[in-house]
């Protein structure tokens, strides 16, 4: 796919111009102190693990690595239990994305012309942008910054070092490659306007005159060379900025990052790529998996940049996902995983890797695709992406295992110098993680056991969360209600056993706010908010469930069990929700509680443009007015007055009496402080019970919050640091929360868009959400009841749901091991009493799920 250097033309002078006029001499600054690291282990990535090892940190560099050497006079000694190299995101955003909502401050996308490739990326990057620091946090020390995928050739991107110092000092490559993109993003910008490309013919058509200009425009500088050096006279051609960007590439002086999705558009840009014959890299590629075979030929050529997110299915089994970075690395595909990062999550890319290894990727390969594979598709491999001799000194310390989900970074350091510190500490063994290792054996499941009545759950770690775990634990259902719990409870006769021994059994997860269902229906569109106007309290979200959605199938796959569905934030009052358990065909036969809660919207999502409300005092106003109707309405019907003839109904109303009577819980969504005080008044004037939703802020009033007993559904906890919104995000919030006794619960992101399963995403997973609160120092106790219990209390199911007790739903998890382990997934799901999801031993991303139904 490459131009031979043979069949190239001379270098042009003007490349070298463009060159030589860089502000920019990178020279990184040394560390003056040599820097001695220990650790357990050193997972080197091009040269195996060394055990209890040794690395030298010298003016920078790596001057040494290996078993016990002498320490240097004066070098700071520092100790870890692991250490691998530093990570690297060849495709992120950070730096150039802006602060979403805030006007003029977006600068990721140059959208006023589909082919720009002049635009550089460096000379929009903010080098103070907080998310660079959220990403050293995270252990990135590398990225490559681009423009976004609004343009069929969107310009050049930067190769920046996440440390701290001038321009000079982190910049290491200027010029790092040419994003494209081939595939929908510019139809959707400019088919709108009416202007090319409103298909991807027209995609291609654009990208390939573009390089056909270049060819000419390079040809036209040959031929002034040639010209000039036989002494006949001659003009230069007219310099152009984009044209000598495109030059770069075709003389392989930079490669072509290339976004596509599919396996059409994977197949258009390699051959874009053979007919101008440049370097090329695949970016996203959510479906290359599906051409593993047909492109075996080209594996040691291509490489491919996926997620997020990270796992897909598609049109031959839209219930199935497919771990795509393994299926690709397994066949010698050369794979990288990215963040993406939009002004935010730059942090996550050691979590992304977590997320294909805990689906089946080979930790090796996943270690190597955040670390070498990145560095060698951007020839920086000389300098970064594995731990050798002469490379760049950069370095991730680790208390734990790299893909382990209590696993925190401990320290990063960068050219030498330490660049970040952390709390140490918590990603150590803990005796209530150890006594439940992932066992040997695969969890067998009776054939019988998918229509049986009487099952019984047999020598598994139990956990009921309404007491201590109970070694050798049993577990007796019939007709889908939990009947015994104990040790070693002997079996009756007529029940079907799930020998479980070395398996941890515990109840089904509960999301406390969900919009599974809300947006997957054959017209594609979202049911989430009803936003004709600003208060629709009567509506109820029963109506716009799709029981067939694929994302119930995911929850399933899970663990998740129960949840309360809702209608979105983007409405003061948006409507009432429903706790629907997760399977079934019919919508009525899953809710197990109607009218469950109102939502409210406080802040920046409930305002509106160029009508009431506009500001948030408008959105405060309103809602009081709305209140205040709803009041009056009641007392008329308290009164006894006949609704048919005295005065007319209105529906709206009649929705709010439940509320101001304490009867229906407020589920409040606020992010800010001043807009939970917000919410804090209106609870006191009306007398309402609220529970507080998204909850960034939550934690600077967590004893007022504490003291009032309301409790809390923290949002997203992978998010980025780009929105007003998450300007006081604290990873720490749910411990902080937990300790001043306020009972939190966690909002995970189920629902997804079509043919990206929840799974692939951070955020998607209950258990992977407390692993995290437990990793910023919530106590995993807490944590574990945080998706079970308390969820299960916030949304007024206790009784039935949350914990392992005789007499509630028999709603189980037999799970690998302990719950807060990377490949502790689930194994086999029960809701009611009935075995709705078991893992496939064989293929660790298959899956074989009922829908649901009765018994009969």
């Amino acid at each position: 796919m490459t131009l031979p250097r043979s069949g190239r033309r001379t270098a042009l002078p003007f490349l070298v111009l463009l060159l030589s006029f860089s502000f920019l001499h990178v020279h990184p600054p040394l560390s003056a102190q040599p820097v001695v690291v220990r650790a357990e282990k050193i997972y080197t990535v091009s040269n195996g693990i060394v055990e209890n090892g040794m690395i030298l940190l010298e003016d920078g560099k790596i001057a040494r690595v290996g078993s016990a050497f002498d320490i240097p006079p004066g070098a700071r000694v520092l100790d870890a239990r692991v250490v691998t190299p530093g990570f690297i995101d060849m495709h992120s955003h950070v730096g150039i994305w802006g602060t979403p909502g805030v006007r003029g401050d977006a600068d990721g996308n140059e959208m006023t012309n589909p082919v720009t490739p002049q635009v550089r990326a460096l000379d929009a990057y903010n080098f103070d942008d907080p998310a660079i620091a959220a990403g050293r946090a995270g252990g990135v020390t590398t990225v490559i910054s681009r423009p976004g995928s609004a343009n069929v050739i969107g310009g050049t991107s930067v190769a920046v070092k996440l440390k701290s110092g001038t321009p000079q000092e982190v910049v290491i490559r200027e010029n790092a490659d040419l994003k494209m993109a081939l595939e929908g993003n510019p139809i959707g910008v400019y088919g709108g306007r009416g202007q090319m490309p409103t298909t991807l013919m027209g995609v291609y058509h654009l990208a390939e005159k573009a390089f056909m200009e270049a060819q000419a425009y390079r040809e036209s500088w040959a031929n002034y060379e040639e010209k000039k050096a036989n002494g006949e006279q001659a003009t230069p051609p007219t310099r152009d900025l984009g044209k000598e960007a495109l030059v770069m590439a075709l003389e392989g002086e930079i490669p072509v990052h290339i976004h596509v999705a599919t396996a059409s558009e994977v197949m258009s840009a390699i051959r874009l790529a053979d007919q101008f014959g440049f370097n090329l890299t695949l970016c996203h590629a959510y479906y290359a998996h599906l051409l593993v075979d047909a492109l075996k030929d080209r594996k040691d050529e291509l490489h491919i940049n996926i997620g997020p997110p990270m796992f897909f299915s598609y049109y031959d089994d839209a219930l199935t996902f497919k771990n795509s970075p393994a299926i690709l690395a397994n066949a010698g595909y050369r794979v990288s995983l990215q963040t993406d990062a939009l002004g935010g999550p730059q942090q996550n890319l050691r979590h992304l890797a977590m997320l294909t290894v805990r689906y089946g990727m080979d930790p090796e390969d996943a270690l190597r695709a955040i670390t070498l594979a990145p560095a060698e598709a951007m020839a920086l491999e000389d300098r970064l992406g594995s731990i050798e001799a002469g490379k760049d000194g950069d370095l991730v310390l680790l208390d734990g295992e790299p893909f382990e989900m209590l696993t925190s970074v401990e320290k990063v350091i960068i050219d030498g110098k330490v660049e970040f510190e952390g709390p140490s500490g918590r990603g150590a063994e803990q005796p209530a993680l150890a006594r439940a290792l992932p066992p040997e054996r695969t969890l067998d499941l009776p054939a019988e056991v998918w229509t049986a009545r009487r099952i019984a759950v047999r020598g598994g770690l139990v956990y009921t969360m309404a007491g201590d775990p109970i070694e050798n634990g049993t577990v007796l259902v019939e007709d889908g209600k939990i009947t015994r719990v104990g040790r070693e409870l002997a079996v009756p006769s007529g029940y079907t056993v799930i020998e479980a021994d070395g398996f941890v059994v515990m109840p089904g997860l509960v999301s406390p706010r969900s919009y599974v269902g809300l947006g997957s229906n054959w017209r594609r569109q979202s049911h989430m908010d009803e936003t004709s106007r600003p208060a629709v309290p009567a509506l109820e979200v029963k109506h716009a469930i799709e029981p067939h959605d694929p994302n119930f199938t995911h929850a399933r796959e899970l663990g998740v069990t129960t949840a309360l569905v809702t209608p979105g934030d983007r409405n003061l009052f948006g409507g009432r929700g429903a706790v629907l358990k997760m399977t079934g065909l019919v919508v009525d036969e899953m809710i197990a509680k109607e009218r469950a809660a109102m939502v409210m919207g406080l802040g920046t999502s409930s305002k509106r443009e160029g009508q009431m409300p506009s500001t948030r005092m408008g959105v405060a106003a309103m809602a009081r007015e709305t209140l205040i109707k709803a009041q009056e309405y009641m007392r008329k019907v308290e009164a006894g007055a006949d609704t048919a003839s005295s005065f007319k109904r209105d529906l709206d109303m009649e929705a709010l009496i439940p509320v101001l009577k304490g009867e229906t819980p407020v589920l409040v969504h606020a992010e800010r402080r001043d807009d939970i005080h917000t919410a804090l008044r209106i609870t006191d004037e009306f007398n309402l019970r609220i529970i507080l939703d998204g909850a960034t802020d939550a934690y600077k009033l967590a004893d007022e919050i504490g003291e009032r007993d309301i409790p809390v559904i923290i949002e997203n906890l992978f998010r980025g640091m780009g929105a007003i919104e998450d300007e006081g995000f604290d990873p720490e919030a749910p411990a902080l929360l937990s300790k001043a006794g306020v009972r939190i619960a966690f909002r995970p992101r189920i629902t997804s868009g079509w043919f990206t399963p929840a799974p692939g995403s951070p955020g998607a997973d209950p258990l992977e959400i407390a692993a995290f609160a437990v990793r910023h120092g919530m106590d995993p106790d807490a944590a574990l009841r945080s998706v079970t219990m308390d969820a299960a209390t916030i949304i007024g199911m206790e009784d039935r749901v949350g914990s392992l007790e005789p007499g509630k739903d028999a709603d189980l998890l037999i799970l690998r091991g302990h719950p807060f382990r990377t490949h502790s997934v689930p194994e086999a799901v029960l809701i009611d009493g009935r075995v709705v999801y078991q893992r496939d031993p064989l293929a660790r991303i298959q899956i074989k799920s009922s829908p649901g139904g009765n018994h009969d």
